[in-house]
């Protein structure tokens, strides 16, 4: 039986491919294509599928459309007795949750099992050595195709920052050196990604993608179909999804999950709809890191990034490595300032609580010289 994995990088594409899969669930599977529940509520929502012969797919029941990301979560924790995410609620075992992927391969025989988690790619950080066993033990029989997609380290960890201002997270700027905090987990050792999951499956068929190809493809549904060689065609049209603030706004998330933790998820979803209606400075534009810590970064990555490419057979994986050293026109805080200015112009009207349109009123920003 075929197995195609998908393994992440993080912001690259996997919410999108995770609610293409839960969303076409029935269409996969009569096409021999298998997208497996892991516990209750989402067996209970496939069978559901199937009755009415549409998605049964609830938008926030995470379990159902990023099962795999359960199962990830549950082998970490189950190796490092550390807490699963509180996201991820009520899951079974990891051995069960195993277990209930094989049933359904068994009984239901698809032509392929699709796999799908970038959270499969932070499992070589920590408790590998009890993980690769498990997985060998339910994968290595199988004909296996495993797909990473990589984006270059500075736009990934300027993206992954601002997921982790989503989450609530208070932590420092990325201007300020928090950047180094990622230097020894698969948020930066690409190469230890692409060397452990090759040990855990030597005879799989090994895809490692640049993200900015992945783009040009047609995104990440197009491309990790064509990848794994599943004959089914994806439309070309499918929906972004889990998209970020523009980098002019994450400093006024920032502040505001320090000032108004209760309120996040509204400032949030405010600024993704106000990012729509008011001008910014563009993500291109705008500098997150700073000369001294993109030197620093560069600096860090070119072994890294050195080991990756002969791992995959490539002079350069990412050709423009060395951009990651030049720093974009406008500053952070300079950006920021003007998004300010036009936010509170714009939440008079828009904005979703009186919390909210108080804290922006209130809000100063250090600002710096363009």
């Amino acid at each position: 039986m075929k197995v195609a994995f998908f393994i992440g990088h993080h912001k690259t594409g996997s919410t999108s491919l995770q609610t293409f899969l839960a969303t076409h669930y029935l269409t996969l599977l009569q096409s021999g294509i298998l997208y497996p529940a892991v516990e209750s509520k989402g067996i209970a929502s496939n069978l559901a599928t199937m009755l009415h012969g549409t998605a049964q797919v609830e938008p926030n029941n995470i379990n159902v459309r990023e099962p795999h990301n359960a199962l990830a979560f549950a082998l970490i924790s189950e190796a490092t007795a550390t807490q699963i995410p509180p996201w991820h609620k009520n899951l079974p075992s990891g051995f069960q949750m195993l277990q209930t992927i094989e049933e359904q391969m068994t009984v239901l025989n698809p032509r392929h099992t699709v796999i799908c988690s970038e959270v499969m790619s932070r499992i070589v950080e920590s408790g590998w050595e009890s993980i690769k066993p498990r997985l060998q033990a339910r994968f290595e029989k199988h004909e296996c195709s495993v797909v990473l997609n990589l984006r270059r380290i500075d736009d990934y960890l300027a993206a992954w920052h601002l997921q982790q201002l989503k989450f609530g997270l208070v932590m420092e700027p990325l201007r300020n050196g928090a950047q180094h905090r990622y230097y020894q987990t698969s948020h930066f050792r690409y190469d230890q990604i692409v060397l452990r999951w090759s040990q855990t499956l030597p005879n799989a068929q090994f895809k490692v993608r640049n993200y900015a190809d992945v783009i040009a493809a047609g995104g990440s549904v197009i491309d990790f179909f064509a990848q794994s060689q599943i004959d089914f065609a994806p439309p070309k049209n499918t929906a972004t999804r889990n998209i970020s603030v523009p980098y002019a706004l994450a400093e006024v998330m920032r502040h505001a999950n320090v000032a108004i933790p209760n309120h996040r998820a509204d400032m949030w979803n405010y600024l993704l709809s106000a990012a729509q209606r008011i001008e910014l400075i563009p993500n291109a534009e705008v500098e997150l890191f700073g000369p001294k810590n993109r030197a620093a970064l560069l600096k860090a990555f070119r072994p890294i990034h050195k080991d990756l490419s002969n791992m995959v057979g490539l002079a350069k994986f990412f050709p423009d490595v060395e951009d990651i050293g030049q720093c974009r026109p406008i500053s952070e805080e300079v950006a920021a300032a003007a998004a300010l200015h036009a936010l509170r112009r714009d939440a008079t009207d828009h904005a979703p609580s009186a919390e909210v349109r108080d804290f922006l009123m209130g809000l100063r920003l250090e600002r710096s010289h363009p």
